[in-house]
């Protein structure tokens, strides 16, 4: 289970470092999403599901012009959130499984999405979500918390 994520996490550190240090937030996970999403696909379909163990492995990279959290999850058996608050931009790549979520507009107005394999979804701060994971489920969560405020006009 250890190969596995820290390949995982390898995969995701090349790809943050390739990324404008400029860019921040939504605009930084969309760039991450399609390059990460290939190459974790390539990697995921040599390995054999469903896996042994529950994985749940977090990492931290903390650098001047980016703080990233990356959590690494697999799922031996169903779970729901409900009404989770984002607290931080956040990329959620679905593998070997699909993942239904709803998204609020507001208390009682949802979105309901279906993610199937090998997608992503981006979404930004504060937004309050349900999630149904599916038994032998993996998800990567990559959450974007910018030291800097981002300047507008």
């Amino acid at each position: 289970m250890e190969k596995i994520t820290n390949d995982i996490s390898k995969i995701i550190i090349a790809e943050i470092s390739t990324v404008n240090e400029k860019v921040k937030g939504l605009n930084f996970l969309e760039l991450l999403k399609p390059e990460i999403n290939s190459k974790l696909s390539q990697l995921l379909n040599l390995q054999k599901f469903p896996l042994e163990q529950q994985i749940n492995h977090e990492e931290k990279i903390e650098n001047a012009s980016q703080n990233i959290n990356i959590l690494i999850n697999y799922f031996i058996n169903p779970i729901s959130i409900s009404k989770k608050k984002l607290d931080h931009d956040s990329l959620f790549l679905i593998f070997n499984e699909h993942l239904n979520i709803d998204i609020y507009k507001d208390e009682k107005n949802f979105k309901s999405i279906l993610l199937y394999k090998n997608t992503g979804i981006t979404l930004p701060k504060d937004s309050i979500i349900n999630a149904k994971y599916n038994k032998n489920h993996l998800i990567i969560e990559i959450a974007c918390k910018n030291s800097q405020q981002i300047l507008t006009k």
